[in-house]
């Protein structure tokens, strides 16, 4: 017999039975698009964070904080700025502090930077991309504003360029500022801090009214070449060996670890919907053997040979897993490909490979990114099938067991 006419025999079986066949064909559907977006899900947020890392910091980029016992001053940014390949090193100011806008009183973090590490912070190429209102100019008696100090938790707007803000100081002093910008919401803390919780003003103010100590909280090591990378973090080790030298690959070995923990619980969540359908597909399998008992005795009895009948079975569970396979596959790259790429999920900065799921209401933004890949599709694609066809496995050795005798006995 053709191959051909087993398909039409498994076929013709599989719609007798349309009900658990459908039924059989929904759950492959569900499960295929629950795995897909749990994994599209955890590598999404892997892609979104690696390129907001990789376009924020650069890859020529090493943190170094103070250890646990131990201080890092304004001194040690000089004798860092002396260490061969380092182009630049820029200290990490900040400072907690009450703030009186308008009568609202509120608390921020004060953070002393230059311009450059307000782009480098928000991910933004000019300063005037990072802000939402007013002019990008840092200088003495002017503060930029981040989003959640302007705004308060019902949207009202409490600050505006040009208002007048009072700064009270760890010391008690109670210093003046004009209000020059507000920033662009960023949905990401970085080095520690949340730009959206904190008043930007210049270093060299920070350090003479707020720190005139002069100890910052890190120190941001700029290196000439990517290649440079390793030996700017082992010189930093030797002269400063009670404090932290991060670079960007330990960061990133770091997060890549995290997400795929994530992405691997993930699918193991969502997986368990492929151990219930091989279940359901051994179960109606094993039923569809003994309903057709009779109708297997038959076929052995006009010429079917013993291995005729498990094939025609194996052949009907493969049907059936395919069209699930079809539909399901369909419907994840629908979902996926029908949302534009995330642009601002976590910050100004973010873009880059990926789709989101965006769910928009009148005072937030939350993007859920998707990102597979075509290996991912196919093996998302495969999975079913197989599972399917090994769960078939069994009833359809079983029905070959059966002797062609008890077959036609068989009511």
């Amino acid at each position: 017999m053709r191959i051909s006419d087993y398909f039409k025999l498994a076929w013709s079986a599989a719609w007798e039975r349309r009900g658990r066949t459908i039924g059989a064909i929904v759950g492959i559907v569900i499960a295929i698009v629950a795995l897909g977006l749990a994994i599209g899900m955890g590598q999404g947020y892997k892609v979104l964070t690696t390129s907001f890392f990789e376009r924020v910091f650069g890859t020529n980029t090493v943190f170094l904080f103070p250890g646990q016992n131990s201080q890092l001053t304004i001194t040690d940014v000089y004798e860092v700025m002396d260490i061969p390949h380092v182009t630049n090193a820029i200290p990490i100011l900040s400072t907690v502090a009450k703030v009186d806008i308008n009568g609202h009183e509120v608390t921020a973090t004060i953070i002393g930077a230059t311009e450059q590490e307000i782009m480098q912070l928000y991910g933004v190429t000019s300063l005037s991309n990072a802000i939402l209102a007013g002019a990008p100019v840092l200088s003495p008696g002017l503060a930029l504003v981040g989003y959640d100090i302007a705004f308060t938790s019902t949207g009202q707007q409490i600050a505006y360029p040009g208002q007048v803000m009072v700064i009270t100081t760890p010391g008690g002093s109670e210093l003046t500022y004009t209000v020059g910008a507000i920033m662009q919401q960023s949905g990401i803390g970085v080095i520690g801090l949340n730009p959206n919780n904190a008043i930007f003003i210049d270093e060299n103010t920070f350090l003479s009214q707020f720190d005139p100590s002069g100890i910052v909280d890190g120190i941001i090591v700029y290196v000439d070449s990517p290649s440079n990378i390793n030996y700017v973090t082992n010189e930093l080790k030797a002269l400063f060996p009670m404090d932290q030298v991060l670079n960007l690959s330990t960061l990133l070995s770091s997060i890549n670890q995290f997400f795929t923990v994530l992405e691997l619980f993930l699918a193991f969540i969502a997986g368990i919907s492929f151990v219930i359908i091989g279940i359901w597909m051994f179960d109606t399998m094993m039923i569809n053997v003994i309903q057709r008992t009779r109708e297997f005795g038959i076929m052995r009895a006009v010429g079917f040979s013993g291995r005729s009948i498990p094939l025609l079975l194996i052949i009907e569970a493969a049907i059936i897993a395919i069209i699930g396979s079809v539909i399901g596959t369909a419907l994840l790259m629908a979902i996926v490909s029908a949302f534009p790429g995330p642009s601002s999920m976590m910050g100004p900065a973010f873009g880059g490979p990926g789709r989101a799921v965006r769910t928009t209401t009148a005072t937030s933004s939350i993007m859920l990114p998707i990102a597979l890949t075509p290996l991912d599709y196919a093996a998302i694609f495969i999975l079913p099938i197989a599972i399917n066809i090994i769960a078939a496995l069994v009833p359809a050795i079983r029905a070959m067991r059966i002797l062609p005798a008890q077959t036609l006995r068989y009511e």
